[in-house]
């Protein structure tokens, strides 16, 4: 379901729909990035006036052990993995308690310390992992190829990219802001290509979210506001 754990008419896609009074024609929930090629399809048959994509949320986490296992994979494609069960789990940080602490506090009291020079270290390591595997994997590089190559077919459609969300887990919300501009920066530039930056819309404040990973109401409602900006932007650009 889109905007979990919201109902789909107050994620931003339906209140997009309701902003521009248009016809949402498709959707699709959960997409991974390496699943791209076979949803691009759906463009191909439907045509639709615009495409809105926001990709990365489950892709640009905070833990070591997908990235090191997908990273295996494509260095050594040869050999066959041990289960996942058999793979050394990371030490968890001695700061990851006190930030879920901290996202589970009530409002009202002092906000959360700053990240320790540790926090910082952890977020480089998964970083570099992740451009690691975002410029070696072939099944990520088939995913830039098939999109930008679908933006180049439709050239009368407007897409629409969103960034992964802000997280109020500060690693995740690091992660993600390097994930964004990772692939802000794979994309090509074309007329009918826009990148709206929602960690430039939304703070990582707990007034904007359910848990502390999930976004609630009012930020799906910033986010279709920010987005229905850009598109409306554009089609002014256009007369």
């Amino acid at each position: 379901m889109a905007g979990y754990p919201l109902g789909p008419d107050q994620a931003f896609p339906g209140q997009l729909n309701e902003l521009l009074g248009g016809r949402l024609v498709g959707q699709v929930s959960y997409l991974k990035f390496t699943h791209l090629p076979e949803h691009l399809r759906l463009i191909d048959q439907l045509r639709p006036s615009h495409v809105v994509l926001q990709l990365g949320n489950h892709e640009f986490a905070d833990s070591f052990r997908p990235l090191l296992r997908q990273l295996r994979e494509v260095l050594r494609p040869r050999q066959t993995s041990g289960p996942a069960s058999q793979l050394p789990k990371p030490p968890k940080p001695a700061g990851a308690a006190a930030a879920a602490a901290a996202a589970a506090a009530p409002a009202g009291e002092a906000p959360r310390p700053c990240p320790q020079p540790r926090h910082w270290l952890r977020v480089a390591g998964l970083s570099l992992l992740t451009a690691l595997l975002w410029l070696l994997s072939p099944a990520h590089r088939r995913s830039f190829w098939a999109l930008n190559a679908c933006m180049r077919r439709h050239p009368g459609t407007e897409f629409v990219f969103l960034s992964p969300f802000p997280s109020l887990n500060p690693t995740q919300n690091a992660v993600r802001c390097f994930g964004g501009w990772l692939l802000h920066r794979r994309l090509v530039a074309r007329p009918n290509c826009r990148w709206l930056d929602s960690h430039r819309l939304l703070r990582s404040d707990k007034p904007l979210f359910v848990d502390a990973s999930h976004l609630n109401q009012r930020a799906h409602q910033v986010l279709a506001y920010g987005l229905a900006t850009a598109v409306l932007a554009n089609l002014d650009a256009l007369l």
